[in-house]
């Protein structure tokens, strides 16, 4: 019963779907990337470049050579102001061999052993290579850089050269001609050898030696832009590693001991790019780890690296409104069981965001939120699904209940439709699922999910509701309350985007929507769940903007899902409104609402639950103007007074402002953030207060292009706002995978 087309189903980015069984289980689910993320699941490191970068990059010598340049104009562009000099070949070097003993060679026939480059290597390279190479040993005995330990050079290319004293010279032809004809030849600065650093492959720039190395800057040693690196089959990598090996490398080591891995946060990078900064987390610790550091622990062939970015990318807001500073816990439970957890301090009169992809990488998810002072908090995804692409929020769950209803549920076309369960406590809880549709109850199924963990079930996977409209109840047999929430996610010709909401405890006779709009290309339902053994009677009033109601009744069968399509409703064509839906006869329903657009040019849909009553007093923890992101607040006045109302935006300093405004009775109020001057292009919480006393009801939509590193998120999200601060609060879904 949608306008939206039903062009086929989403195609799934990864494994095969995780087959739901229809009776008893202890499951751990499918999510909504196509296939349950593994417990183990793998890292991807894509990279540039080898070793530290200072200095010669071989790769860009080799290439430069391959062009016509000379071995001189070679130097001179890696090595910044430097001179050519001679020295005396015959001068001896004492070496650590390669079996530990100590030899003494000329300086020539320590050159001739060298194994840095194949004697294939292209000749005017090589004699750079031998300069570069002479120079750096003199380096080493003039820096007493092993003096101590009674040599002046090791065999060890990742320490000083590498070096093999049973090389058979006579198969190297080359190599020693271009020692010969280099003979002597160093590189000074100021008249002293130069640390001439030379590495494999730079990934395309050169680097400061401070910024690998730290210390003093080195005027030599200037960080430059190579282009002819990239010629290199080497020029870039990729390594795959399980979170299991990637925890067992840092723990092996103490400065990178973190316990159980969750997330590798890069904080800085240096002028060439390479990974200077990283805050490696886990469950006992969080540490901070130099690029090169890291790269050297996980076995990466140098620090110039990334980690594919997400497909979803995963904010929780907080609205802290004491004027104390608060202190936070998150605790973010997994897919089996398991819980990590982290803490911050937000000011007082405050908003603050957490990007939960920087502690939880790759991970499913359910989270738990614990303050020491009342907070409101909401949770946000952007994301990209097979070819959906858009975002979703929703509030927080104060409380884990025994039971939890929907009312919208769609799995025809193109729509995939996910139940997400969250289990907080420590024991196992005994969930029966039942599915409803238009024509009555369908095939439900029965899970057990562990404690302090997290479960996902696709509805389409169950037969007989691969294509229909399903309302869903969740219910503890066990007694064991747990949190849920609904995600649904489309993508077809006419729109692209997602939506997730959390269930309500209990029917009501009752129901307020703050938000509806059936303008320009503005699609807006009504979902009625009668979860009852009777039919409910409903009469549906919709508030127009300038006071107008339409009233209209509907006949809603037990046990069954009903939509109404607001746009064929006589007189709400065209018209922004707030409904209220109330049950006459006194049975009581489920409701939500749901709506699809075209926005600013791209199309989207988002959704919300109903609020059982008006209140005095309604917060928000997300809202932000910045980008392209515009913020609009539905307020719903159905008293026969007119409501005066007062905002209060917080943003993240903690400053705020005010604004008040006045509703007409039984209508609907449309305010866009935008306009404020105060909060444009940034972040704020709200706080929306009646001033005399008449309740209201109260929504927040959002409309968006969202910049990903992944890409463009285009799309829309609604939140209803929540009526009282709470020290706790739950969220079901999470998710920060491909």
């Amino acid at each position: 019963m949608r306008l939206i087309g039903r062009s086929g189903k989403i195609v799934i980015l990864s494994v095969l779907l995780f087959s739901l069984l229809l009776a008893g289980f202890c499951a751990q689910g499918t999510h909504v990337t196509g296939g349950s993320p593994p417990a183990d699941p793998e890292y991807v490191f894509i990279g540039r470049g080898r070793a530290h970068g200072v200095g010669l990059c071989m790769d860009g010598v080799l290439y430069r050579a391959l062009e016509g340049r000379s071995y001189r104009q070679i130097l001179n562009y890696y090595y910044t102001d430097v001179q050519f000099d001679k020295t005396d070949d015959k001068r001896s070097v004492r070496v650590l061999c390669r079996d530990g003993k100590v030899r003494v060679y000329p300086l020539r026939e320590y050159l001739y052993r060298l194994a840095e480059e194949p004697d294939t290597f292209q000749y005017e390279g090589l004699k750079a290579l031998f300069v570069a190479a002479r120079t750096y040993t003199l380096s080493c005995i003039a820096r007493g850089k092993h003096e101590s330990q009674g040599f002046d050079v090791c065999s060890s290319g990742s320490c000083c050269q590498a070096f093999d004293e049973n090389k058979d010279i006579s198969k190297f032809p080359n190599s020693v001609r271009a020692v010969n004809e280099t003979a002597g030849e160093i590189l000074v600065y100021k008249g002293r050898p130069i640390i001439a650093a030379y590495h494999g492959s730079c990934g395309g720039h050169t680097e400061n030696n401070e910024d690998v190395w730290g210390g003093s800057a080195i005027p030599y040693l200037r960080g430059k832009p190579d282009d002819y690196c990239s010629r290199s089959p080497r020029f870039s990598w990729s390594l795959r590693l399980r979170r299991s090996e990637i925890e067992s490398r840092l723990n092996a080591s103490p400065d990178t001991r973190v316990g159980s891995f969750k997330a590798i946060d890069i904080k800085s990078r240096t002028p060439g790019g390479r990974v200077d900064d990283a805050l490696v987390r886990g469950t006992d610790a969080t540490v901070s780890v130099k690029g090169r550091i890291l790269a050297s622990r996980l076995g990466l062939p140098g620090a110039l690296f990334d980690i594919p970015h997400s497909q979803f990318d995963e904010y929780l807001l907080l609205l802290n409104p004491s004027d104390k500073p608060n202190r936070v816990a998150f605790t973010f439970m997994e897919r089996g069981g398991g819980a990590f957890k982290h803490s911050v301090e937000i000011a007082g009169n405050s908003r603050y965001t957490l990007n939960v992809n920087k502690y939880l990488q790759f991970a499913e998810h359910s989270t738990k939120i614990s303050a020491e002072k009342p907070v409101v908090c909401e949770r946000t995804m952007y994301f990209g699904y097979g070819s959906c692409t858009g975002g979703s929020a929703c509030s927080g769950v104060p409380l884990p209940q025994t039971r939890w209803y929907f009312a919208e549920g769609y799995t025809q076309g193109s729509f995939d439709t996910y139940v997400l369960i969250q289990n907080p406590a420590s024991s196992p809880a005994n969930l029966k699922i039942r599915f409803f549709t238009p024509a009555g109850e369908s095939a439900g199924c029965s899970i057990c999910v562990p404690p302090f963990s997290r479960t996902t079930l696709r509805i389409d996977d169950f037969p007989d509701l691969s294509s229909t409209e399903v309302s869903t109840v969740v219910e503890s047999k066990n007694g064991v309350p747990v949190v849920a929430e609904r995600a649904v996610y489309f993508s077809n010709d006419k729109a692209s985007d997602g939506n997730s909401e959390a269930g309500c405890p209990k029917p009501s006779k009752k129901w307020y929507l703050a938000e509806g709009y059936t303008g320009g290309d503005f699609n807006t339902y009504i979902l009625i769940f009668n979860p009852g053994n009777t039919s409910a009677k409903v009469r549906a009033t919709f508030m127009k903007e300038d006071g107008r109601n339409i009233i209209n009744y509907h006949v809603v069968k037990p046990r069954t899902r009903y939509t109404i399509d607001a746009g064929k409703v006589p007189g709400i064509s065209g018209s922004g409104f707030g409904t209220l839906i109330e049950s006459t006869d006194g049975v009581p329903v489920v409701v939500e609402r749901s709506m699809y657009f075209k926005y600013n040019g791209f199309f989207g849909g988002h959704d919300g639950r109903g609020a059982e009553k008006p209140s005095l007093k309604w917060y928000f923890a997300e809202g932000f103007t910045g980008g392209e992101f515009d913020t609009y607040f539905l307020i719903q006045n159905p008293s026969r007074e007119k409501a005066l109302i007062r905002i209060l935006f917080a943003g993240p300093s903690g400053k705020s402002w005010t604004r008040s405004f006045e509703i007409l009775p039984m209508s609907r109020l449309t305010l866009g953030a935008d306009q404020f001057p105060e909060i444009s292009k940034s972040e704020f919480s709200v706080t929306i207060k009646s001033t005399n006393h008449v309740g209201v009801v109260a929504e927040r939509a959002m409309y968006f292009r969202y910049l990903s590193v992944a890409g463009v998120r285009e799309g829309g999200h609604l939140s209803a706002g929540v009526r009282d601060t709470k020290k706790q609060w739950y969220f079901a879904e999470g998710y920060t995978g491909y």
